[in-house]
């Protein structure tokens, strides 16, 4: 009976730490695509996946396999429209340095409009992205107090 409890613990303990320990970011890597960033859970392969696109652009990306994660939101626009060039989101490794990082030089015309790394879960949110239901629900409240002042 004892032995039964220990391995129900164990078992319960392990779950834990990895529900624990497991980081959800937005993953987009392109201006259109963030409008409807997915949610991914950092991994391994996740971090990879965009220390490689950070090396599209970037100089001297370090590839640092760890299991450690941060969430990353980074836009490029043209200096002279502000026009969006270049947006990515992800799960990063926080060694990366990703927000130091320069760009190569045929990229050298871009302004880092926004650089984010940040440690909470889908803390990396697009802020130009698609309405929440609690946007629609205060202008359905707000609307719904001006009828009824109107036909009151």
């Amino acid at each position: 009976m004892l032995t039964k409890r220990f391995l129900v613990s164990v078992l319960i303990a392990i779950t834990c730490v990895q529900l624990v320990s497991s980081l959800t970011c937005y993953t987009c890597l392109n201006a259109n695509d963030c409008k409807k960033a997915r949610k991914t859970t950092c991994t391994v392969a996740a971090a990879n996946e965009t220390s490689h696109h950070l090396g599209v652009y970037h100089q001297n990306v370090r590839w640092v396999p760890m299991y450690r994660y941060d969430c990353l939101a980074l836009k490029y626009t043209y200096q002279n429209n502000n026009t969006v060039t270049h947006q990515l989101h992800g799960c990063v490794h926080p060694d990366v340095n990703a927000c130091n990082l320069y760009l190569k030089p045929q990229y050298s015309s871009w302004r880092r409009a926004q650089c984010k790394v940040c440690s909470g879960d889908k803390c990396n949110k697009n802020p130009a992205g698609a309405l929440s239901r609690s946007h629609y629900t205060i202008v359905a409240a707000g609307l719904a107090l001006v009828l009824a002042k109107i036909y009151a």
